[in-house]
């Protein structure tokens, strides 16, 4: 009788701690969906705000600071945090994008220049070369969010770590691929969450392809 009463008292916990997980799984999935989709409006707005030539590469870099805070799991204020991140680096983000950036608007200008017949061979290397400059761009952002160094550094050690690990480029370039061909089948996803999630998707893989390389440097006494 004992045995009996004590799992009955039992269920109706076992049953509130399996509806209290899902509630949880919910509520931070919910909450990733509301960070993404904040991410995307504040992308757009200051981008806009900087007069889009100006404005987008500070943007952007908000975004990887705010990502990497909350893939750290701290605490902020999404808003103050992306505003500020902007402001102070306003122009040490420009200078940063700069050179992927005229590499991009280059190869873009002569893709397009070329769209004739018996092009497509060279039309393909000079995508293949923008993927790569995209890729670069994501990663010398991302760096100068994660790492204290200075802007001719970062850029550096940009290319050298897509010579070194080829893979990361590819995973950039893949997840940026996906995101562009689900936002075109589903273009009303770009003014609320496409932008947000593929820059917190690239930061996260950003800071993982950083870890990996901490973890494999030599320790030093």
């Amino acid at each position: 009788m004992t045995t009996v009463e004590t799992s009955r008292g039992q269920a109706p916990t076992d049953r509130s701690v399996r509806d209290g997980s899902r509630v949880e799984r919910w509520y931070g999935r919910l909450d990733a969906i509301a960070f993404v989709g904040m991410l995307n409006l504040l992308v757009i707005t200051f981008t806009l705000a900087g007069g889009i030539v100006a404005g987008w590469a500070p943007a952007l870099a908000a975004a990887a600071s705010c990502s990497r805070t909350r893939l750290r799991g701290d605490t902020q204020s999404q808003l103050r945090a992306f505003a500020t991140r902007w402001r102070r680096q306003f122009w040490h983000a420009n200078l940063l994008a700069a050179p992927s950036a005229a590499a991009l608007a280059c190869l873009g200008v002569s893709y397009f220049a070329l769209a004739g017949p018996g092009t497509g061979g060279l039309r393909f290397a000079l995508a293949a070369a923008a993927a790569v400059c995209l890729a670069h761009l994501v990663l010398v952002l991302t760096m100068d969010a994660h790492y204290e160094l200075r802007r001719a550094q970062c850029i550096r050690l940009s290319w050298a770590f897509l010579i070194r690990f080829p893979g990361a480029p590819l995973l950039l370039i893949a997840t940026t691929a996906l995101i562009v061909a689900i936002t075109a089948f589903v273009p009303g996803l770009l003014p609320v969450l496409s932008i947000g999630v593929w820059a917190h998707l690239c930061t996260a893989l950003c800071l993982s392809f950083f870890a990996a390389n901490d973890r494999n440097l030599p320790a030093t006494d």
